[in-house]
């Protein structure tokens, strides 16, 4: 290595999921257990698996921090940042996808069955997502949803 060039950092798949059902979008709170981020709110997201495919680990994810099943509307673009994960840096590469939850009413806003007891859940109205609090990493990816829909916001 130079001595002037940056070193590589590990990375890091990640898949997000903007939940859109009825104008709202699904937040979820993190566990105040969890060693990253404790306590915050954003969209449902985690890490691939091995070579599994983005559009198959973004399902896996939902339904894993949600209990819902989910249709890939859309690949709504992607993001980088890095981070601390378990003790090094990395590089996150994360992929986010416009997702309508399956096998609900048309009317009816799904309940959450989260992991943790401590995590909250809400379906936030798309008018309210700038208020809410949220940070500029998850607002960027709802705003990639939201054009993907093609939705002005």
């Amino acid at each position: 290595m130079q001595r002037n060039q940056a070193p590589t950092l590990e990375p890091l798949r990640l898949a997000a999921a903007i939940v859109v059902h009825y104008d709202r979008i699904l937040l979820v709170q993190r566990s105040g257990k969890e060693g990253f981020l404790p306590r915050r709110w954003g969209i449902p997201c985690g890490k691939l698996d091995g070579d599994e495919e983005p559009r198959r680990g973004v399902l896996r994810e939902l339904r894993e921090e949600t209990g819902l099943a989910g249709t890939v509307i859309k690949y709504a673009g992607h993001q980088t940042f890095r981070s601390d994960w378990m003790g090094r840096e990395v590089e996150n590469l994360q992929d986010n996808f416009l997702v309508s939850p399956s096998g609900v009413d048309e009317i009816e806003f799904p309940d959450i069955d989260p992991p943790e007891t401590d995590q909250g859940w809400e379906w936030v109205p798309i008018d309210m997502i700038e208020t809410f609090g949220l940070d500029l990493h998850n607002l960027t990816a709802i705003r990639q949803g939201l054009r993907a829909r093609s939705v002005k916001w």
